[in-house]
């Protein structure tokens, strides 16, 4: 029996993932990658990605639009449920907000570590 014989095009159509609107079940993309490599690609072509842990909701999602993401969180999750996800969405913010400066030092104390480094090789 003679062995088939697998071409890499074959391997790519092997890995390649469909992706569609969660609330339309519009065809997006398709694409080898998976998860939030996935949702990187999605955003990049225009699509909407989420990932909403904050509303009690686990995995990735993709929509088409931000119309199709509202329709399908509000079928999915209660009114309580979204008000405790943007309450903690805005409690986020406001930390990450307030430890700006911080990242920002530490950011500048690297780069000039970076930049010694650098100099010294130079010599």
């Amino acid at each position: 029996m003679a062995k088939k014989q697998i071409h890499l095009n074959d391997i790519k159509r092997m890995a390649q993932h469909q992706y569609y609107c969660e609330e339309c079940g519009k065809h997006l993309f398709d694409s080898d990658k998976d998860g939030g490599a996935a949702g990187a690609e999605a955003q990049q072509k225009g699509f909407v990605f989420k990932m909403p842990i904050l509303f009690g909701i686990e995995g990735c999602h993709f929509f088409c639009s931000k119309d199709c993401w509202n329709k399908w969180l509000n079928s999915h999750t209660t009114e309580q449920e979204r008000a405790d996800g943007n309450r903690s969405a805005r409690e986020i913010r406001q930390r990450m907000e307030a430890d700006k400066p911080k990242l920002i030092e530490g950011l500048q104390r690297i780069q000039r570590a970076f930049e010694i480094a650098r100099n010294r090789r130079k010599k």
